[in-house]
């Protein structure tokens, strides 16, 4: 079994925890004004907020994010993720179905 230090990542960061032919577990990981830049996925994501504050941006829709909240995001839409507190801000992303 392979145990994995989520706490490990600085900076701008996705680093993929867990790999299965029916889903991922990534960790997000940006420091103050860094972001995810708007991207698309294959396959229905959600990100859940771990730590920090920042914006989410899913489709033409655009809000506040702090710890806690879990934004849903469908396949194909457009999305991207911005630090905008002043410490790191920590999301774990989970990618559903078929790589």
């Amino acid at each position: 079994m392979e145990i994995i230090d989520a706490n490990e990542a600085a900076g701008a960061q996705v680093r993929k925890l867990y790999d299965h032919p029916q889903g991922q577990a990534l960790m997000a990981v940006l420091k103050p004004g860094e972001a995810l830049r708007r991207h698309t996925a294959p396959v229905d994501i959600f990100i859940y907020v771990l730590e920090g504050e920042g914006a989410v941006n899913v489709g033409e829709a655009s809000a506040r994010v702090r710890p806690d909240l879990l934004i849903p995001c469908a396949a194909g839409v457009p999305h991207a993720l911005e630090n905008t507190g002043e410490g790191l801000l920590r999301a774990l992303v989970v990618k559903l179905g078929t790589n």
